[in-house]
């Protein structure tokens, strides 16, 4: 956000920044800014394809109960028992949960490209590992899907720091979009893939060899292609980081207000708001397949499609969003956020509600593919808003979603195991029931307190003074 009026010294100062650059010959046509979307896109996808293989292998991993038997022919296996299994989930939550403890603050002191690079790491040594750990025991298998919880516990963080960074003010929307297509993108590529694999002669082990070593390749060139800001990448031409730069405020490194923005009523109803479309949303993504398989009773293969279909659709309508949102300028942020988020919201709660009180497979696929579709909005919805409200200290406010989203993504597969035991479509009822009134609770203010308004906070500590000062006289007044 630039000042009217800026000095004639200022702007000549920022030619000569540009200046003594030193940029490569190779200019990618000035659009390197979309190579770094692209690259950081695939990185995002691949940690969540990651977390998500587990998710689906649960359905076609009986041969290690076989093998155990076959050993101990009076021993019960951790695959034979629910609460273990739900275990193994929650195990993974955990380790995003706490590295996003420590991730945090150490993304602000050494930025996107190292932290994300570690992740990176976490999670390649987490997949490579699995089929070993789950052929030895119990506790291996907690650790290596711990890793794997390292690996995506930047993910919402870098979807809302990378635009900021990276994209052209006329552009952010659709930097956010496309960047958030990373959790639709990975269960369209996964889903599909796990299924194929584990009904062919490879079998389920082939998938996490195979993303572990896609995974290496594509983090090794991110490691070295990426940097945390255009101004240090040889590839942006002046021409290109004029665009990237243009109408925005030169920030410099600073403490984050943590109080300002936990007391913040816009703040704090986005963050209710996320509460529920997580519980909404990461339910699907643990529990869809099982769902499909066990009481809509899909084939394996089936399976993969059926849950990858949903995540397709909602990857379309929110870069169709993103889109709409960058180019809409005849209504406010404000009117493009809250519809995104209003659709979102209710469209979740809907498909909830549809799942629950029906007893027709097609009605449920129809609302289960519905429930995912539009849930892909949220982005574009609260993520936008912390964007516009939080400025410059959007990386904590996202990441406390994430924190949110961890302890969720922990606590729904001991919900599930406490509800829905047998797997029977009634249980699954009323637990579909439950959540979808806990979604239209959560996300009823989220209209009503938000605003497109940067804070106080965000302004610097003259601006800060001078808005306090201009106050008192006003109260003297």
């Amino acid at each position: 956000m630039s000042q009217v009026g800026d000095s004639v010294e200022e702007k000549a100062h920022n030619e000569k920044m540009d200046d003594s650059r030193k940029t490569s010959s190779i200019v990618c046509f000035n659009l390197t800014r979309y190579l770094i979307l692209i690259l950081t896109l695939t990185c995002l996808t691949l940690l969540q394809m990651n977390s998500l293989t587990f998710n689906f292998t649960v359905i076609c991993m009986s041969d290690i109960v076989d093998d155990s038997h076959a050993l101990n022919p009076n021993a019960t296996h951790w695959f034979e028992d629910s609460n273990m299994k739900s275990l193994v989930f929650s195990s993974m939550a955990i380790g995003g949960l706490l590295g996003l403890l420590v991730a945090m603050p150490l993304m602000h002191r050494v930025g996107v490209r190292k932290v994300l690079s570690i992740c990176g790491v976490f999670s390649i040594i987490g997949t490579v590992l699995f089929p070993l750990a789950a052929e030895w025991n119990f506790a291996s298998v907690l650790v290596v899907r711990f890793l794997q919880g390292l690996g995506i516990s930047m993910v919402f963080t870098v979807l809302g720091s990378v635009p900021i960074a990276w994209a052209p003010n006329n552009e952010s929307s659709t930097f956010l979009a496309v960047l958030s297509c990373a959790f639709q993108m990975s269960n369209v590529i996964c889903m599909p893939i796990s299924g194929f694999l584990c009904e062919s002669s490879l079998g389920w082990r082939s998938i996490y060899y195979l993303f572990g070593v896609i995974t290496t390749i594509c983090f090794l060139i991110f490691y070295f292609f990426y940097t945390d800001s255009p101004k240090d990448h040889r590839n942006v031409s002046n021409h290109e980081l004029s665009l990237i730069l243009q109408d925005k405020t030169t920030t410099h490194k600073e403490s984050v207000p943590y109080l300002a923005i936990c007391k913040d009523p816009c703040v704090l109803v986005t963050w209710l708001s996320n509460v529920g479309g997580n519980l909404g949303f990461l339910t699907l993504v643990l529990y869809g397949p099982t769902y499909l398989r066990e009481v809509l009773h899909f084939e394996v293969r089936g399976t993969g499609f059926a849950s990858a279909l949903p995540f397709l659709l909602s990857a379309a309508v929110k870069s169709i969003a993103g889109q709409l949102s960058d180019r809409c300028n005849f209504v406010s942020e404000r009117v493009r956020f809250t519809i995104c988020g209003i659709i979102s919201r209710l469209g979740l709660a809907i498909g909830y509600i549809g799942m629950a009180t029906t007893s027709s497979t097609l009605v449920a696929q129809i609302a289960f593919t519905f429930s995912i579709a539009v849930s892909g909005l949220n982005i574009m919805g609260t993520v936008k808003c912390l964007q516009l409200r939080c400025k410059q200290h959007v990386h904590f406010a996202v990441s406390a979603i994430a924190l949110m989203a961890y302890v969720i993504q922990f606590g729904a597969p001991i919900l599930v195991g406490i509800i829905c035991p047998d797997n029977t479509p009634e249980q699954w009822g009323w637990l579909f029931m439950i959540i979808g009134v806990i979604v239209f609770a959560t996300s009823a203010p989220f209209p009503w307190f938000t605003t497109a308004e940067p804070a106080e906070y965000t302004l610097s500590r003259e601006q800060q003074e001078e808005m306090k000062k201009q106050r008192e006289l006003e109260e003297c007044c």
